[in-house]
């Protein structure tokens, strides 16, 4: 074979790896989604007791034998998510392992009490919150609403946090059942900017494509289930864009999330199995209460 051949070959083989990926309506199986995030105190929703929210978007979906199904941009635009309505329910400390972070939904002034992360579909790409990771806390325009999103129709997906992650209460707080709370989280401090990990289950509530993706397939009979990590959002080797006091001021977002999330999608013909979804840390978002206002008592 010749030199103009083989390079024939080449690109004819780059064109079938490019063209790979699949529309969303199209995917199906276990998979993982490669996502990140960013989070703040700061817009929390006036008189609510909501403690933390963010922003963030999707990059990728394959399966668990590492073939793509899905990437952001390739032939079918981008998804970003809000996240939102998080409150402490308690902090605890843990000595010199951090602190103990239990969250449930917000409450008041229009919040429903239940933790929300909502996703929608973009045509086009938005660089401030998946490239710049600068993007601007007071771009909030509502409880459930980002400047950014304005325009993308309706939501692609409507999730939220469910409950079964705790199984046993923390006796260090007396009055208060950690077993109700839907997010949780292992922290190194109890004010952002901090970092640590934690998990959560979701439930599809919503959203153009409830349909595709609500299975009951997870533990509990939620529809998904996953873990997150979470760092701050500033300096050398997080985001060179955003600067401390920018964080700690509310100019960017203070949290960053950067992690898979793993999924079990299962169609309506499937036998449901419990799958997990470990992430970013869905961090989808998730995912995501990185800041505390106030330390545990």
């Amino acid at each position: 074979m010749n030199l103009k051949k083989i390079a024939a070959a080449v690109s004819l083989g780059l064109a079938s790896c490019a063209a790979a990926a699949t529309p969303l309506a199209g995917v199906t199986g276990d998979l993982e989604i490669k996502l990140g995030g960013l989070t703040t105190e700061k817009r929390t929703q006036a008189g609510t007791n909501e403690t933390t929210w963010g922003i963030g978007y999707l990059e990728t979906i394959t399966s668990f034998t590492n073939d793509t199904k899905w990437i952001a941009g390739t032939d079918d635009g981008y998804l970003y998510y809000m996240i939102y309505g998080i409150a402490d329910l308690s902090i605890i400390a843990g000595g010199g392992l951090g602190f103990d972070i239990y969250n449930i939904g917000a409450t008041g002034a229009g919040a429903d009490g239940k933790i929300h992360l909502d996703i929608y579909y973009s045509a086009t790409k938005l660089p401030m919150i998946d490239q710049q990771k600068n993007a601007n806390p007071n771009g909030r325009t509502g409880y459930d609403s980002y400047a950014a999103f304005a325009g993308l129709g309706p939501a692609y997906l409507e999730l939220t946090f469910g409950t079964g992650i705790q199984s046993i209460d923390r006796v260090e707080t007396p009055g208060i059942d950690e077993r109700t709370a839907t997010l949780v989280q292992n922290a190194d401090g109890a004010t952002l900017p901090a970092s640590g990990d934690g998990k959560f289950f979701l439930d599809v509530v919503g959203g153009t494509a409830a349909a595709q993706w609500d299975t009951n397939g997870q533990d509990f009979g939620h529809d998904m289930s996953g873990n997150f990590t979470l760092r701050p959002n500033f300096g050398r080797g997080n985001n060179p864009n955003c600067t401390e006091a920018q964080a700690r001021t509310g100019v960017c977002f203070a949290g960053l999330i950067n992690d898979p999330i793993i999924t079990s999608k299962i169609s309506p013909t499937d036998v449901p199995e419990p799958a997990s979804l470990a992430l970013m840390g869905l961090g989808l978002a998730g995912l995501a209460g990185l800041r505390r206002r106030r330390n545990a008592k």
